[in-house]
């Protein structure tokens, strides 16, 4: 593989100790030497697949698997299900089309799924036997919400490991099955969690509906009122240990606002709610994972807000997070700078001389894997991210932009901090394409997953921890 030059000529920082991953830096500009190849055959998507396969022939390594040797990297790296486990995340190819959706539209003996009724089901469809019962808020009725709901709970295979259950609306929810023709697809009413079936996908509608209908794309504040009545549902039963997580659908920051609700968003209601002191906006996703220091708050304001104390509770929340709901007993941390090539040794900015670096080393000397700070533009564009279990960036958009550029369509947006489980997609209301069924369905399958994963995860992490005491 062709070694790459670092763009910092003044770069005097140490070599990488055995345990520090080598970060490739990006080509410095210039004139382009005879063995590479021109900018614009560069950026040519099958010049760049040709030179990651000569790349994984020569060291035996693959882009998609960290650059580990495929025979060294473990089954269970980043959570993934080991063979045979029926919660395997669904590929590309296991996704309907609109034909196949009709299908599995069915159980098993051809009869359709389930039935509209609000009475409480029979006694022997409601053992739970081992599903995890996992809660979807329903989010802003006319956003694409609805639609990826409805249209990620159509996997077989999902109905097998967890009990879903809507807090929405069954008119509401009715009218998006006819726009997606998902007509010989029924739900199951109920009018509390005590009634749901565990063999159905259950809805609890949460507000009066009888006089509310969809506007696709239209901000409205029913549907502010709505989506705030679903999620407030949906908490108490969390409060009740009545689900295992909360799968939260895309709200409007805007019209939910009330006085009930004065939150930037759905973490920061969600830590009101729980007592949540801090937490930790966590992306996820099979290739990347990024938290960050700052969340929610004017780009004017992260300064103030990259502080020794504030890295450090962001570290300690990740490292947490990382072993009880990932399964990783020694997670490896790179953290990124604040400023422009992480400072440039104090030419484009102090903070990384002053704070970061002396944080890193305290942390380093307590036998933590954490490295860095790292220039961001560098780390991901030489994919540096995948020698990691972690990515720590300063601020919200320093780190969500490369990872929904990475990671948009399979990428999930977990809280972590906090003693409850909740995940949601890591996209928005996308009111362009609202109720013209377009709406891709895979970061809403994935985010139910994940809910499912570290519940799972999490169980067995606190079982370990408790026996270990004893």
């Amino acid at each position: 593989m062709e070694q790459r030059q670092s763009d910092n000529v003044n770069d005097t920082r140490p070599e990488p100790s055995d345990s520090e991953p080598v970060v490739n830096q990006p080509v410095s500009e210039g004139p382009v030497s005879s063995g590479k190849a021109a900018p614009e055959q560069r950026n040519n998507p099958q010049h760049r697949r040709d030179r990651d396969n000569r790349e994984n022939r020569n060291n035996g390594t693959n882009r998609s698997n960290g650059g580990q040797p495929r025979e060294d990297r473990p089954n269970d790296r980043r959570g993934e299900p080991k063979n045979g486990d029926e919660s395997r995340r669904p590929s590309r190819e296991d996704r309907p089309n609109r034909d196949e959706r009709e299908n599995r539209q069915r159980d098993d003996d051809g009869s359709p799924r389930g039935s509209n009724r609000s009475e409480a089901p029979s006694q022997e469809n409601t053992g739970r036997e081992d599903r995890l019962v996992i809660g979807i808020s329903l989010g802003d009725y006319n956003g694409i919400g609805p639609e990826v709901i409805l249209k990620a709970l159509q996997y077989n295979r999902l109905q097998k490991i967890c009990t879903p259950v809507i807090y929405g609306s069954m008119r509401i929810l009715n009218r998006y099955r006819n726009l997606l023709e998902m007509k010989d697809w029924n739900l199951n009413g109920a009018q509390t969690i005590g009634q749901i079936s565990h063999k159905l996908t259950n809805v609890i509608t949460c507000f009066p509906d009888q006089n509310q209908d969809i506007q696709p794309g239209q901000v409205t504040p029913e549907a502010g009122q709505a989506a705030l009545a679903c999620l407030q549902r949906a908490v108490d039963d969390l409060k009740d240990n009545k689900l295992d997580a909360l799968v939260t659908a895309p709200i409007n920051k805007y019209n939910i606002q009330s006085d009930e609700f004065k939150f930037p968003g759905h973490t920061e209601f969600l830590a009101e709610q729980f007592g949540v002191q801090d937490n930790l906006m966590f992306m996820v996703s099979e290739r990347l994972r990024v938290g960050v220091v700052t969340g929610h708050i004017p780009l004017g304001r992260v300064r103030q807000n990259v502080t020794r104390e504030r890295i450090s509770q962001k570290l300690t929340l990740m490292i947490r997070s990382l072993k009880q709901d990932f399964g990783i007993d020694k997670p490896k941390i790179a953290v990124l700078g604040l400023n422009p090539h992480a400072g440039e040794e104090g030419l484009l900015g102090n903070e990384e001389n002053d704070v970061i670096k002396p944080l890193l080393a305290e942390w380093r000397n307590k036998g933590h894997l954490v490295f860095g700070p790292y220039p961001a533009d560098g780390f991901f564009g030489t994919r540096s991210y995948a020698k990691f279990d972690a990515v720590l960036a300063m601020y919200h958009d320093q780190g969500l932009i490369p990872f929904k550029a990475i990671a948009f369509e399979e990428g999930v947006n977990f809280t972590g901090g906090m003693s409850i489980i909740r995940t949601s997609p890591d996209h928005g209301t996308a009111y362009d394409i609202a109720g013209k069924n377009l709406a891709d369905e895979t970061s809403m399958l994935q985010a139910i997953y994940t809910a499912i994963d570290i519940a799972r995860k999490r169980k067995e992490f606190l079982e370990t921890e408790a026996n270990a005491l004893k």
